[in-house]
């Protein structure tokens, strides 16, 4: 059967929000390349994307929700089919988002909210509101390319000590669970690719439905990845995102030992030189100025401490080419050490 790493090549395009591309790579795949899992995706996002009814599951999953609630899950859902399967613009989808927030919140009954005029940012503000009015969670803004909705119910915190490269650090983490929407990368792949978590001001936020508590995947490609991410956000206000992942990709290289190898091979398959794409721009950068560490010869990769070692210093050398832009006053302005 094809490799996690393979597949996730497949489904690539999808986060460049090119979903028919990567419908195509997924169908030309005959079953005996894959294995259940695999089969199982590929078949639901054919059905899902691939089929005569655009919008059949649009519904999926809401059943017993406040009306409004559903409709305003509906809108986003509908919204990152048109935008991912290029059956709109993205200026188009976000105005028609706009508009079926709109008709959401004047449909809700809740005056209390205050409806806003009809752009983009004051609906999507004013429906946070609404769904937090029914004890739900709310994560949007944006997660590049697409605007984002992730909704759940619950949330356990604890405080952590996370080792780091620069020493361990206290950081609270929140575990959440309960979801009714795990946002657009989900409902793209059918939820087998999300967001697993992210870093805030007040520590780490978990999707814990993407994590075995126990396995290093979870203590270093997420606590110390966003633990990183919870330093800089410190250190460097203003750092850009590509940076931060740069950064905290360092970190799981530096750290990782059974994941070291599907790490590097994942980065590899996901580099790509565009600033629009944070997490690809990083992983380009990771790549081209490791291999430079190594003198080019990619089997060092392989070597757990020829790779340790490489990380640790690229990460040294970013870290120095920020510190260089401090002003008098010690706060950090720079924006980015990345081309």
């Amino acid at each position: 059967p094809m490799s996690p790493t393979e597949f996730r090549h497949a489904l690539a395009p999808v986060f460049d929000a090119d979903l028919p591309a990567a419908l195509r790579r997924l169908g030309a795949l005959p079953d005996s390349a894959l294995d259940e899992t695999q089969r199982g995706v590929r078949d639901r996002m054919l059905t899902r994307f691939a089929g005569t009814d655009a919008d059949a599951d649009l519904g999926l999953g809401l059943e017993g929700l406040p009306r409004e609630v559903a409709a305003i899950v509906r809108a986003y859902r509908r919204y990152w089919s048109a935008v991912l399967m290029r059956r709109a613009t993205m200026e188009q989808a976000e105005a028609r988002l706009s508009v079926a927030l709109g008709d959401a919140l004047a449909a809700s009954g809740a005056p209390s909210i205050g409806l806003q005029p009809r752009d983009l940012d004051a609906q999507a503000d004013t429906a946070k509101a609404l769904l937090e009015s029914h004890a739900l969670h709310v994560l949007g803004g944006v997660t590049a390319p697409l605007r984002e909705l992730m909704l759940w119910r619950t949330r356990q915190s604890k405080l952590q000590t996370i080792a780091l490269p620069g020493g361990a650090v206290e950081v609270n983490v929140a575990l959440l669970d309960d979801f009714i929407s795990l946002g657009w990368a989900a409902w793209a792949t059918c939820d087998h690719r999300h967001t697993g978590g992210w870093a805030v001001a007040e520590g780490i936020m978990v999707v814990r439905p993407a994590w075995q508590l126990d396995s290093e995947d979870y203590r270093i490609s997420l606590l110390a990845h966003e633990a990183q991410h919870f330093c800089d956000l410190r250190r460097y206000p203003k750092l850009a995102s590509a940076d931060l992942e740069f950064r905290a990709k360092l970190v799981e290289l530096a750290l990782a030992d059974e994941s070291r190898h599907r790490l590097w091979a994942r980065f590899v398959a996901e580099a790509r030189r565009d600033r629009g794409l944070p997490h690809n721009h990083a992983s380009y950068w990771l790549v081209e100025r490791l291999r430079q560490r190594l003198g080019g010869d990619e089997k060092r990769a392989g070597e757990a401490s020829a790779l340790r070692r490489a990380a640790l210093a690229e990460l040294a050398a970013h870290s120095a080419a920020l510190d260089a832009g401090a002003d008098a006053s010690g706060t950090n302005p720079v924006h980015t050490a990345l081309p």
